[in-house]
């Protein structure tokens, strides 16, 4: 192409598209300049398997391109498993790899096609790092691109956030300022007075009596420049451990130290993720995370240097769970998670970090609950263990969300069941007072189906496993995602090693559960009204949850049990297969990211006003969604349907 009117024409159209609209300018123009426009007429062959490796890259300009792969097993014949819209590119991943493509892609109507040869697109990939960057990882870059304009949208109302997987080595701007266990309360006060800090770590040497290190006889601060030798943490000191600690309990200032710190203390490595303080912040409720970076105590994050949220923190809302004594005041929290939650989806923030967040400021409420009723009913918790279960148990929790509970009772516990059956339906009534309502069909701890002791649930398991009916395969998908929220969790630990045992050994189970499975997935169509919707051609409605989340969740708990992960989480699933090579390491990485792109859009419908609270939260209305939205919508629907060809593959009939 010569003519500057044509290039300029071309050139308008793929900034329109990613990757060129992230691609620099001349990188553009290298591209327009080079393609040639090729039309293909209704059914028409635009390339095969048969063909060979491909010699041309193509860049659909109008019309619709089909990509259909011979089916397998039950399904011989040719089954559309893409289609590819204006702007989209072909076939990427055959070009860059050299070697055929895998499925057969033909016109659907008339289509107009531009040709980029290959030595074109190997130059394209050598100067372009976006378009390389593309090639090679082309959903996970387009759902970047996604995440990013969500945030940009977001960015123009409120401070920007750090990045979530930020190193926490990053946010270190300062020693630490350390003294030893037989430090006294007035020199602890006097330094972080005179530095202006909110905590001082306690630190012992790792032999004792060794000079330059803070032994045991040591009775001063220590250099804020610790040596390896005085690295191991002991305790930690806040201001917020005056009042309770020292002013009330009246100790003198000649106290030592070690007498009033908290210990043992939890922290984090250097490498670990600023997502990975957050969440810990949430589940331990603090505001101090001592860094330690090659053994060595390298400073401390505070809940400041990680939060930048407009009303409540993380720590706030923390303690009002934890001070809180009644329901209402337990409401009141669990109404500012959701306002919180909301914020967080506003800043584009990784989807499978949010959630993770969600579910374990949800199970605050419910443990603090728990522990109200418990007190009030004289019940004792250490012969109890209380099951999270569904979206709750794998930490998958959006911001519409119900209950799915259950009540694990220790074979020796003498308590009679209809006083533990009355304490559980006391929190099932709490929970729902709280905003999280009851679960339709019944799964909760106060029912008793669902309040049983630990003999009684593994023979429910058992017999779920041995018959292998609708109706156990039903509960096998909410079940088998169990965790202990609180009580005895050996219980729990040892119904889940005992569980996935069964499960494992039981191929005519799996092969049920694979079934199953299969029967509920992505749209069958992209013809069946389905693609006008994603093109934006006709309005259309897609369940997010039911053709979305749920074939990778079920594909990931099947494949859990299969080789005995006991992870709950599915991305934690698929990630715990692809290490042990059960997974293709790029395949697993796919479907975690469609998984987790399907969870953004859930959240995103979920904070519009109204929905989190309406019969239909995670329906969408496909129109609604940006073109770039909508091709990951599509492709994050052709993963899901390549992970359940994996379930044919694996468990055949």
């Amino acid at each position: 192409m010569t003519s500057p009117t044509i290039v300029a024409g071309v050139r308008q159209f793929l900034v329109a598209h990613p990757p060129f609209s992230m691609m620099d300018r001349d990188d553009v123009e290298f591209v327009a300049t080079r393609l040639e426009l090729v039309y293909f007429k209704p059914g028409e062959t635009i390339i095969a398997p048969q063909d060979g490796a491909p010699a041309v890259c193509w860049i659909v300009k109008q019309g619709v391109v089909e990509g259909q792969r011979a089916g397998r097993g039950e399904t011989p014949g040719p089954r559309s498993i893409t289609q590819l819209a204006p702007g989209e590119i072909f076939p990427v991943g055959a070009l860059a790899a050299e070697r055929p493509v895998s499925s057969v892609y033909t016109a659907t109507g008339d289509v107009f096609c531009w040709r980029l040869v290959k030595a074109d697109f190997d130059e394209l990939l050598g100067r372009s790092p976006v378009f390389l960057d593309f090639s090679k990882r082309r959903l996970a870059a387009m759902i970047d691109l996604s995440r990013a304009a969500a945030h940009a949208s977001y960015a123009a109302q409120a401070t920007q956030w750090r990045s979530m997987q930020a190193p926490l080595g990053s946010l270190l701007r300062r020693a630490p300022v350390t003294a030893t266990p037989r430090t006294t309360l007035r020199e602890v006060f006097e330094r972080m007075e005179s530095e202006h800090i909110g905590s001082v770590v306690i630190v012992r040497a790792a032999s004792p009596g060794d000079p330059s290190g803070p032994g045991a006889d040591s009775d001063g601060p220590v250099d804020p420049a610790p040596t390896q030798a005085a690295t191991e943490v002991a305790g930690i000191f806040t201001r917020q451990d005056v009042l309770g600690r020292v002013v009330l309990a009246q100790r003198p200032l000649d106290t030592p130290i070690g007498e009033v710190m908290t210990s043992p203390v939890v922290t984090l490595d250097a490498d670990d993720s600023i997502a990975d303080a957050m969440l810990l912040m949430a589940q331990k409720v603090i505001r101090h995370i001592p860094v330690i970076r090659d053994g060595r105590l390298a400073g401390v994050v505070t809940e400041r240097d990680l939060f930048v949220l407009q009303r409540r923190s993380i720590r706030q809302i923390g303690d009002s769970v934890r001070n809180a004594d009644s329901v209402p005041a337990l409401r009141e929290a669990a109404a500012d998670i959701r306002e919180w939650s909301q914020s967080l989806v506003a800043q584009g923030v990784a989807p499978g970090f949010a959630t993770s967040l969600i579910s374990r400021l949800n199970d605050q409420v419910t443990t603090r609950l728990i522990t109200l009723v418990a007190r009030r009913r004289s019940i004792d918790l250490d012969g109890l263990c209380w099951l999270a279960l569904g979206s709750e148990g794998r930490e998958e929790q959006t911001i519409a969300t119900d209950q799915d509970n259950g009540l694990l009772i220790a074979d020796d516990n003498p308590a009679p069941i209809d006083t533990l059956l009355a304490f559980a339906r006391e929190v099932n009534d709490g929970l729902d007072a709280c905003g999280y309502p009851l679960c339709q069909g019944g799964v909760m701890a106060g029912n008793p189906r669902w309040c049983l002791t630990a003999s009684r649930w593994d023979a429910l398991f058992t017999d779920w496993i041995d018959r292998g009916d609708p109706a156990s395969l039903l509960n096998a998908n909410i079940f088998f995602d169990f965790r202990p929220l609180i009580g005895d969790e050996v219980l729990a630990i040892a119904l889940r090693e005992r569980v996935t045992g069964l499960a494992a050994a039981n191929r005519r189970f799996l092969k049920q559960m694979s079934d199953n499975a299969l029967r509920n997935g992505p749209p069958d169509s992209w013809n069946a009204g389905l693609i006008g919707s994603l093109f934006g051609n006709e309005r259309g409605q897609v369940d997010l949850k039911l053709n979305g989340t749920a074939p990778f969740v079920d594909a990931a708990r099947l494949l859990a049990l299969a080789h005995g992960v006991a992870a709950t989480g599915t991305a934690e699933r698929l990630n715990h297969l692809a290490r042990r090579e059960h997974l293709d390491a790029d395949e697993a990485r796919g479907w975690i990211e469609s998984f987790q792109f399907l969870q953004g859009l859930r959240l995103r419908v979920q904070q519009r006003p109204g929905v989190a609270r309406s019969a239909l939260p995670n329906r969408i209305d496909a129109t609604e969604l940006s073109d770039l939205d909508r091709r990951i919508l599509k492709e994050a629907f052709r993963q899901a349907r390549r992970l359940q060809q994996r379930l044919a593959l694996d468990f055949p009939g």
